[in-house]
Protein backbone atom coordinates (compact mmCIF):
# COMPACT_ATOMS: atom_id res chain seq x y z
CA UNK A 1 0.00 0.00 0.00
CA UNK A 2 1.19 3.45 -0.76
CA UNK A 3 1.31 6.31 1.73
CA UNK A 4 -1.42 8.96 1.60
CA UNK A 5 -0.33 12.13 -0.17
CA UNK A 6 1.33 14.76 1.99
CA UNK A 7 -1.30 17.34 0.97
CA UNK A 8 -4.09 15.14 2.36
CA UNK A 9 -2.30 14.74 5.71
CA UNK A 10 -1.68 18.50 5.96
CA UNK A 11 -5.32 19.27 5.13
CA UNK A 12 -6.61 16.89 7.82
CA UNK A 13 -4.13 18.36 10.31
CA UNK A 14 -5.29 21.93 9.57
CA UNK A 15 -8.94 20.93 9.97
CA UNK A 16 -8.20 19.37 13.36
CA UNK A 17 -6.19 22.42 14.50
CA UNK A 18 -8.89 24.93 13.45
CA UNK A 19 -11.70 22.85 14.97
CA UNK A 20 -9.78 22.55 18.24
CA UNK A 21 -9.09 26.29 18.27
CA UNK A 22 -12.79 27.11 17.75
CA UNK A 23 -13.84 24.65 20.47
CA UNK A 24 -11.40 26.17 22.98
CA UNK A 25 -12.52 29.69 22.01
CA UNK A 26 -16.19 28.82 22.62
CA UNK A 27 -15.42 27.19 25.97
CA UNK A 28 -13.39 30.24 27.07
CA UNK A 29 -16.22 32.63 26.09
CA UNK A 30 -18.76 30.52 27.99
CA UNK A 31 -16.53 30.47 31.09
CA UNK A 32 -16.00 34.25 30.89
CA UNK A 33 -19.76 34.83 30.60
CA UNK A 34 -20.47 32.50 33.52
CA UNK A 35 -17.97 34.31 35.75
CA UNK A 36 -18.97 37.85 34.69
CA UNK A 37 -21.32 39.79 36.97
CA UNK A 38 -24.86 40.43 35.79
CA UNK A 39 -25.25 44.03 34.70
CA UNK A 40 -28.17 46.18 33.73
CA UNK A 41 -28.40 49.40 31.75
CA UNK A 42 -31.11 51.74 30.65
CA UNK A 43 -31.09 51.38 26.86
CA UNK A 44 -32.97 51.92 23.63
CA UNK A 45 -33.34 49.27 20.92
CA UNK A 46 -31.41 50.85 18.06
CA UNK A 47 -31.34 48.11 15.42
CA UNK A 48 -32.75 44.66 14.69
CA UNK A 49 -31.27 42.30 12.17
CA UNK A 50 -32.18 38.81 11.08
CA UNK A 51 -30.14 36.91 8.61
CA UNK A 52 -30.47 33.41 7.24
CA UNK A 53 -27.99 30.82 8.38
CA UNK A 54 -27.00 28.99 5.27
CA UNK A 55 -24.32 26.34 5.55
CA UNK A 56 -24.78 25.31 1.91
CA UNK A 57 -22.64 26.33 -1.01
CA UNK A 58 -24.03 28.60 -3.71
CA UNK A 59 -24.39 25.76 -6.23
CA UNK A 60 -26.56 23.79 -3.79
CA UNK A 61 -28.79 26.86 -3.29
CA UNK A 62 -29.57 26.93 -7.00
CA UNK A 63 -30.95 23.41 -6.83
CA UNK A 64 -32.75 23.70 -3.50
CA UNK A 65 -33.60 27.01 -1.79
CA UNK A 66 -32.08 27.86 1.57
CA UNK A 67 -33.62 26.55 4.77
CA UNK A 68 -35.47 28.55 7.37
CA UNK A 69 -32.74 28.68 10.02
CA UNK A 70 -32.17 32.31 11.02
CA UNK A 71 -29.80 34.26 13.25
CA UNK A 72 -31.34 37.14 15.20
CA UNK A 73 -29.27 40.11 16.40
CA UNK A 74 -30.39 43.22 18.24
CA UNK A 75 -28.35 46.35 18.97
CA UNK A 76 -28.95 48.41 22.10
CA UNK A 77 -27.81 52.01 22.60
CA UNK A 78 -27.31 53.14 26.22
CA UNK A 79 -29.56 56.11 27.05
CA UNK A 80 -26.74 57.77 28.99
CA UNK A 81 -24.44 57.55 25.96
CA UNK A 82 -21.73 55.10 25.15
CA UNK A 83 -21.06 52.32 22.70
CA UNK A 84 -23.79 50.25 21.14
CA UNK A 85 -24.06 46.68 22.40
CA UNK A 86 -25.06 43.82 20.09
CA UNK A 87 -26.50 40.50 21.25
CA UNK A 88 -27.80 37.35 19.60
CA UNK A 89 -31.32 36.46 20.67
CA UNK A 90 -33.71 33.63 20.02
CA UNK A 91 -36.70 34.21 17.72
CA UNK A 92 -39.24 34.80 20.50
CA UNK A 93 -37.09 37.42 22.25
CA UNK A 94 -36.30 39.07 18.90
CA UNK A 95 -39.97 39.36 17.88
CA UNK A 96 -40.90 40.90 21.25
CA UNK A 97 -38.66 43.93 20.58
CA UNK A 98 -39.27 46.93 18.34
CA UNK A 99 -36.70 49.47 17.20
CA UNK A 100 -37.10 52.53 19.42
CA UNK A 101 -38.24 50.58 22.52
CA UNK A 102 -36.72 51.91 25.73
CA UNK A 103 -36.16 49.89 28.85
CA UNK A 104 -33.70 48.02 31.03
CA UNK A 105 -31.30 45.53 29.49
CA UNK A 106 -29.84 42.77 31.67
CA UNK A 107 -26.75 40.98 30.39
CA UNK A 108 -23.86 38.89 31.65
CA UNK A 109 -20.62 39.33 29.75
CA UNK A 110 -21.60 38.97 26.10
CA UNK A 111 -24.73 36.96 26.94
CA UNK A 112 -28.18 38.56 26.67
CA UNK A 113 -30.39 37.79 29.67
CA UNK A 114 -33.54 39.89 29.19
CA UNK A 115 -35.03 43.25 28.28
CA UNK A 116 -37.76 44.89 30.37
CA UNK A 117 -39.53 47.67 28.44
CA UNK A 118 -40.45 50.94 30.14
CA UNK A 119 -44.12 51.34 30.92
CA UNK A 120 -45.69 53.99 28.67
CA UNK A 121 -47.04 56.95 30.61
Amino acid sequence: MSKPPLFFIIAIGLIVVFASFRFVQQRREKAENDSAPQQQKSVMVSNKREKPLNPRRSRQQQVTPAGTAMRYEVSFKPQTGGLEMRFRLDEQQYNALTVGDRGVLRYQGSRFLDFTPEVAR
